[in-house]
């Protein structure tokens, strides 16, 4: 079985204490490759600043449809994992919840599309973790605490509709209040061993 974990800085494994990536196994998609076993490859496919919606100012090309199609393409896969939002929420790009879930629909659609003559594979849709908004993240993220738990209804809504499964990062993950949008090492452990199950 072929899973991808598609998603931002939190899926590449920054660390909330030092801002460096975080060790294997120390990240969700590496502690779920290690649940899983060897017989299954997980793909670690997260990247710093990924947006839905936008490509972030001075970030380059970090739009996530962008970026989603060549994994597609390299192999198949039987599962993909979207663990996108946060970026979204920045003050800077004033979108709404239902912008930014317009756009995560508009990529689920996409994925379908690739797959029309092939077997679907699965999709599981991580919703955003409340975001606090606090130290160096607090002007960047004004407005994100509240917006981050519409975005957990609205992500539910469109998984329903497309046959999604939906976890709802919101209630599930806590990001470290003291640095306000990273996740400890305990959240990722928590989060692949919520994902084994469905996986």
């Amino acid at each position: 079985m072929n899973i991808l974990c598609f998603g931002d800085s939190n899926t590449y494994g920054i660390s909330p204490v030092d801002g460096k990536r975080l060790g294997d196994g120390e990240r969700w998609p590496s502690i779920l490759a290690e649940l899983l076993g060897s017989e299954h490859l997980v793909i670690e496919a997260g990247l710093p600043n990924r947006t839905l919606v936008n490509n972030p100012p001075f970030s380059g090309d970090k739009s996530g449809i962008k970026y989603l199609k060549p994994y597609l393409e390299a192999q198949p896969l039987d599962v993909i994992i979207i663990a996108l939002g946060t970026n979204d929420l920045k003050a800077r790009f004033t979108l709404s919840a239902i912008d930014i879930s317009k756009a995560l629909e508009g990529l689920i659609l996409a994925i379908k599309a690739f797959y029309h003559a092939k077997a679907q594979p699965k999709i599981i849709i991580l919703s955003p973790p409340k975001v606090y908004e606090v130290g160096s993240y607090k002007n960047i993220y004004k407005g994100a605490g509240k917006k981050a738990e519409q975005l957990s209804i609205e992500f539910k809504a469109v998984a329903d509709r497309h046959a999604c499964v939906f976890i709802d990062g919101f209630s599930l993950i806590a990001a470290c209040e003291s640095e306000g949008v990273h996740w400890p090492y305990k959240e990722h452990v928590c989060l692949a061993k919520q994902l084994l199950p469905i996986v």
